[in-house]
């Protein structure tokens, strides 16, 4: 714990040097994929919200784009700012995912995540941290139009699923990360499991899991 908090201390003194650019982990032709939704739903009412956020980086690029295009819509990020709940990974391990993966996203915190926004001209940004399996309803938005669900692991991927499906304004799509096949990270075990059990069909993208509702654009 003391490591990581050192970790977390050293990267926020260093931010102009080490965030020079936001630093997104989403691969490029998902990124691509992101903001083409993020601008084609455009006129869909609700919030934005990212599930996962690491450093920031897809929000800060996500924000400033958004405000050039005069899209008025809140950006909301959840994230544990402290790397992946401890069940839910043993749970992945179980499915194959690599124990050497366990400290990825570590090392991190709220106020780090913060200071890196405000670098890039995207303090505007909302962050709520907690484990998005129990973050309670009061902190959830009661409309989102476009939803970002990086989160890797299956549990909290299926769980995020059915509290923001409901709350997906018509029209709205959900875009679930790190869908690929036989990938280490099994985030879509959770789409998977969410689209059967609700009736939906599972539609793949550049490797995100994909959910629309009603109107289709």
């Amino acid at each position: 714990m003391m490591k990581h908090k050192l970790k977390e201390m050293a990267r926020s003194s260093l931010v102009p040097l080490l965030y020079r650019y936001p630093p997104t982990c989403l691969a490029p032709e998902r990124l691509y994929l992101y903001l083409h939704y993020l601008i084609e739903y455009r006129d869909v009412p609700g919030d934005i919200v990212e599930i996962g956020c690491n450093l920031g980086g897809t929000a800060a690029v996500a924000q400033n784009m958004i405000t050039r295009l005069g899209i008025n819509k809140k950006y909301i990020c959840y994230d544990t700012f402290d790397g992946f709940v401890e069940q839910q990974f043993s749970d992945d391990v179980g499915r194959g995912t690599p124990t050497g993966n366990r400290h990825m996203f570590s090392g991190s915190s709220k106020r780090l995540v913060a200071k890196i926004l405000r670098r890039h001209n995207a303090g505007d940004v909302t962050l709520i941290q907690g484990d998005i399996t129990t973050i309670p309803d009061s902190k959830l938005p009661a409309s989102c139009s476009v939803v970002l669900a990086d989160v890797d692991l299956a549990e909290p991927t299926y769980h995020a699923l059915k509290r923001f499906w409901p709350r997906l304004a018509p029209g709205g799509a959900i875009l679930v990360d790190d869908c690929p096949e036989g990938n280490d990270w099994k985030a879509r075990i959770g789409y998977s499991r969410f689209c059967q059990e609700a009736g939906l069909p599972e539609q793949y993208r550049h490797g995100m899991g994909i959910l629309t509702s009603g109107a289709t654009h």
